[in-house]
């Protein structure tokens, strides 16, 4: 997989509050899950897609949510570290789940990581999709060859039966149920007759079971039960408790595999 390049400046998105001194009590207790509150959106953000009021949260502990230079970017490296390189290898099984797909959607991109594996697997065509600007220009800077858009799982506003593939990296699990159903109306809308979508996803074992049982997975087990229960996840309950198969099936997808890849779960399906 190629490597990213540095990320370099930020200027052309306004300032957010987090980036601005003087709050640095307050980011401290954000940081560890207290005070959390909706995201202020800076003057002058503009956007391609306005933002629905469920993405206006402090997700995963970060001050403002994805919506700041600085804790965006300290997101990016924090994340992939405290899964302890693990995604690179997820983010590699994603995208050979959808090889031989020629043009990709990859929707809930953030920093790209995923969108360059997935070119990196053989597609001829991948555009990256994010709800954040901030996320999306990290992206830009660290893969500058791929084409990068603001959108939403649910009103990506690109043409209808454009792709052969979506793939969606931990996207699911952060979005309402009734937003859920509708990015898959919309990943109907946008595939092709026969599209491919892969999802990727934190496996249920690590939110339902103890973490005595997840010893069966090494020390690895109780490590990531515990890091799922650090941060602010609020749809998380509601997402495991999908049966995944019988939703697919309601939007006009089969599920042709499903694999516990722990601490993720990838469910391939196709357009039916």
């Amino acid at each position: 997989m190629s490597a990213p390049t540095q990320t370099s400046s930020l200027q052309s998105l306004p300032v957010a509050w987090p980036d601005k001194p003087g709050h640095v009590w307050r980011i401290i207790r954000k940081l560890f899950g207290f005070g959390l509150s909706r995201v202020e959106l800076p003057d002058g953000l503009e956007l391609r897609v306005p933002l629905p009021k469920y993405l206006l949260q402090e997700f995963h502990n970060l001050p403002n949510g994805n919506y700041s230079h600085k804790y965006t970017a300290s997101y990016v490296v924090g994340f992939d570290r405290a899964m302890l390189g693990e995604m690179w290898l997820l983010r590699a099984e994603l995208a050979r789940a959808l090889e031989g797909c020629a043009t990709v959607l990859d929707v809930g991109c953030g920093a790209g990581g995923s969108t360059q594996a997935i070119k990196d697997a053989g597609a001829q065509t991948v555009i990256g999709l994010d709800a954040s600007p901030y996320m999306l220009q990290h992206a830009r800077n660290r893969y500058p060859g791929l084409e990068f858009v603001q959108g939403l799982a649910e009103d990506t506003r690109l043409e209808a039966g454009r792709f052969d593939g979506i793939g969606a990296c931990f996207l699911f699990h952060e979005l309402p149920p009734k937003f859920a159903d509708a990015a898959l109306r919309e990943f109907r809308r946008v595939l092709k007759p026969g599209g491919r979508l892969a999802l990727l996803e934190p496996a249920r074992e690590q939110y339902d079971e103890s973490p005595w049982s997840l010893r069966r997975f090494g020390w690895r087990g109780p490590y990531y039960w515990g890091l799922a229960r650090l941060v602010n996840e609020p749809f998380l309950a509601l997402w495991h408790q999908r049966d995944v198969a019988s939703w697919l099936d309601a939007h006009g997808f089969e599920l042709v595999d499903d694999r516990l890849l722990f601490p993720s779960r990838l469910m391939i399906a196709k357009l039916k």
